[in-house]
């Protein structure tokens, strides 16, 4: 067992300076009184002294005030002020000489400082403006769209805001029979978008790749390979499967609306061209049949 003494400098290293005993071990030794002594409190020097001491601090050069940045600087503030004002006091000048005592050079000093600091803050800001800007949700893109397959190797889409008729579906049977393509197309499904009521941040991206995704789920449920594709109407969603950022495998080619030819001769001629073209992307076709 070791003694009080002892003990007491195992708990000063521990951190612990004052302990007290509560419990007494069997046929242990009592426990001496220690008498703590209190530290003696600093003498408070006198005002006199004080401000001589302020008077004896040299002041700290410009140029390594100048060198430091803005940063570290500035709590060297508070140490100049009261060395200025104990001078101010001895020279019998007021609160306003103290004021004035401050050199406009100093100023401009201070301000040059703390310019370059304000800079990317400021370049900061408009970045995160111009971002936010750029990412504004907008109102997606609506519509209904129909998908039919020809001989499971071309997509028919077909406007859903606007279904043909009866007569405009024969009529469409008819001009595609004219350059050789199979008029049975067999419908698949319907896709109206947006699947979700949300805004979108780029509503052309999102509903061209919603229709990528939905083709492809098709063609990939039934098997099919497919290398073109038939686009009916005018609609809002038509030009997405023929913009160069399409990144499906086949070839889109647009047809207008029957409905709109049925009562205009012209319209039916200038439509001729490009049923000669789709007649021959369709005859030379990686699966076309020989």
């Amino acid at each position: 067992m070791i003694g009080d003494p002892q003990r007491l400098q195992y708990l000063e290293a521990m951190g612990i300076t004052t302990w007290t005993s509560r419990y007494r071990f069997v046929n242990a030794r009592p426990t001496e009184q220690v008498e703590w002594e209190t530290a003696p409190s600093p003498e408070k020097p006198a005002p006199g002294q004080r401000l001589q001491a302020l008077l004896e601090t040299p002041a700290r050069p410009v140029e390594v005030e100048r060198d430091r940045p803005a940063a570290e600087s500035a709590p060297a503030q508070p140490t100049v002020a009261p060395l200025s004002r104990a001078r101010a006091l001895l020279d019998g000048a007021t609160g306003e000489g103290v004021k004035e005592s401050r050199s406009p050079a100093s100023n401009s000093e201070s301000t040059s400082r703390q310019a370059p600091a304000s800079r990317p803050a400021e370049e900061a800001r408009t970045d995160d403006a111009v971002q936010s800007a750029d990412q504004v949700p907008t109102e997606p893109l609506r519509f209904t769209l129909s998908l039919s397959v020809i001989d499971e190797r071309w997509w028919l889409l077909l406007p859903g805001e606007r279904p043909l008729s009866a007569a405009g579906q024969t009529l469409l049977g008819q001009m595609l029979k004219s350059v050789g393509i199979p008029a049975n197309g067999a419908p698949l499904s319907n896709l109206t978008w947006p699947l979700m009521d949300a805004p979108a941040s780029d509503p052309v991206d999102e509903a061209r790749e919603g229709i990528q995704v939905f083709c492809a789920g098709q063609a990939r449920r039934h098997g099919m390979h497919i290398d073109g594709a038939i686009v009916v109407g005018d609609e809002v969603w038509s030009p997405l499967l023929s913009d160069p950022a399409n990144e499906v495998g086949w070839v889109c080619h647009a047809l207008p609306h029957p409905d709109d030819l049925l009562t205009s001769a012209k319209a039916k001629r200038e439509c001729w061209p490009l049923l000669q073209s789709m007649g021959q992307a369709w005859r030379q076709g990686p699966a076309a049949p020989k």
